[in-house]
């Protein structure tokens, strides 16, 4: 009997194994025309410091990516993205945050928004987190200033 529970087990582990490389060559497929637009990695937001579009991304933000992130990006259920790697003079580039929207995450539940985003509003969305992201610090320096007066 415990022989073919080893052989099941190895068996659920196969079958796993194989269903998370179909997902990833999905994820791949769906997410391919959204990266292909993104362009190489010298890519530079094309909306980078525009009112406009951070107003839009904000309202994209509010109704894609708020129920995970959190309001204004600060963090829940997925990562803060306004602090740290993801703010400014981070490590995350405005590239690598379109290619996780774009292309999600594997192995978290971050998934892909290639086919319910445009190019466009995936743009706008990071002109809207780093303009929050900037206004986060600037909010943090002036309460740092505040506290040496005193």
């Amino acid at each position: 009997m415990q022989g073919n529970g080893m052989q099941t087990a190895a068996g659920l582990h196969r079958v796993r194994r194989v269903a998370a490389v179909l997902c990833l060559a999905a994820i791949s497929a769906l997410a391919g025309p959204a990266l292909a637009e993104a362009g190489g990695a010298d890519e530079d937001n094309p909306f980078a410091n525009s009112k406009d579009a951070a107003d839009k991304g904000e309202e994209l933000f509010s109704r894609n990516c708020q129920p995970c992130h959190n309001t204004r990006g600060k963090g829940g259920k997925g990562p803060q993205l306004v602090r740290g790697a993801w703010g400014p003079g981070g490590a995350n580039t405005d590239l690598t945050m379109y290619r996780i929207i774009a292309g999600g995450r594997p192995g978290t539940e971050m998934g892909s928004f290639a086919t319910g985003l445009t190019s466009d509003e995936m743009w706008q969305i990071i002109t809207f987190l780093r303009a929050e992201a900037k206004r986060v610090k600037s909010e943090a320096s002036k309460a740092s200033e505040d506290d040496t007066l005193w």
